[in-house]
């Protein structure tokens, strides 16, 4: 195992818990969360009124399939710490928990406190389109 910090399931870890921490009641699968994720990123790309938190990256689509893994060992590592809530309803769904929450609300970097108003506003706008929808236009711009 590596010690990297950036582009890491650690990274990842404290990413999702910040993005669900931003929607505490519904819950989101692993595609939605990476796509989400992707987006607020890449606010700027998306048409948020934001700028990328990532700068500006030619081959960011490239990230997508890396990413969906770094999500998947870092819910796998949230839900058995309690951190989030898992449900299964034709697949596995994802929601902060309470102590999740609280860990989430502890962060207090610029960079956190930017995310979590992207990804609230990500979140805003393609809270009731499907995975399929946003993936495709992700896809498309």
């Amino acid at each position: 195992m590596s010690n990297r910090l950036f582009n890491s399931p650690f990274e990842m870890m404290l990413r999702v818990l910040l993005l669900l921490s931003q929607d505490k009641k519904n819950y989101y699968s692993v595609d939605k969360i990476v796509l989400l994720d992707f987006v607020s990123c890449y606010a700027a790309d998306f048409q948020l009124p934001y700028s990328n938190l990532h700068g500006t990256n030619y081959y960011k689509f490239g990230e997508i399939a890396s990413r969906r893994q770094l999500v998947q060992e870092a819910v796998k590592f949230l839900v058995t710490k309690g951190l989030i809530e898992v449900k299964v309803d034709n697949g596995y769904l994802f929601c902060i928990s309470d102590s999740g929450l609280a860990y989430a609300e502890k962060f207090e970097s610029s960079y956190a406190t930017e995310y979590k108003l992207i990804s609230k506003a990500a979140i805003k706008k393609f809270r009731k389109e499907s995975d399929e929808n946003i993936l495709n236009l992700v896809r498309s711009s």
